[in-house]
């Protein structure tokens, strides 16, 4: 174990330097928002060793470690931080956009039928009773592509 630290304690900063570009590569690979965070604790110690002489391989060690999991859970935090910020589309939800818009019934068949909301249409189930073909609707909910509606009041 001794040689290892001996050799750690001799490396060259453009090995920290590989190696952080490495792990970043396979972050870039096969994104999981873990390894990024042991690459960039890599280049750090390369700075690190191109600035400091004489630290000890334990020691080197020890501090990559320290900020490789330093990295990881301050680097954690921000990404949940940033992905809250985010702002949620309703992209993949197009039936919710619908809700409280008007539509138009084009069939009915006893609690369902088919409406149109601006030349689409869907698959519908009445709240409370069931309107006439022709007739205007008021969207009320949305579940995946199965809306909801009741009669308009007028």
């Amino acid at each position: 174990m001794a040689a290892f630290f001996d050799w750690v304690a001799t490396a060259s900063p453009w090995l920290w330097l590989a190696l952080g570009i490495l792990l970043v590569a396979v972050e870039i690979l096969a994104p999981s928002f873990v390894v990024i965070w042991p690459g960039l604790a890599a280049m750090l110690m390369a700075l690190l060793v191109w600035l400091v002489a004489g630290i000890s391989g334990q020691a080197l060690v020890a501090i990559f470690a320290a900020l490789s999991i330093l990295l990881l859970f301050g680097g954690r935090a921000l990404m949940a931080r940033v992905e809250q910020d985010e702002p949620q589309t309703m992209l993949n939800a197009r039936g919710k956009n619908l809700v409280g818009r008007e539509a138009m019934v084009l069939s009915v068949s006893g609690g369902q039928g088919k409406v149109e909301v601006d030349g689409v249409q869907w698959p519908t189930t009445w709240e409370d009773v069931a309107p006439e073909e022709g007739q205007w609707v008021k969207i009320t909910q949305a579940s995946g592509v199965n809306l909801k509606a009741s009669v308009r009041k007028t």
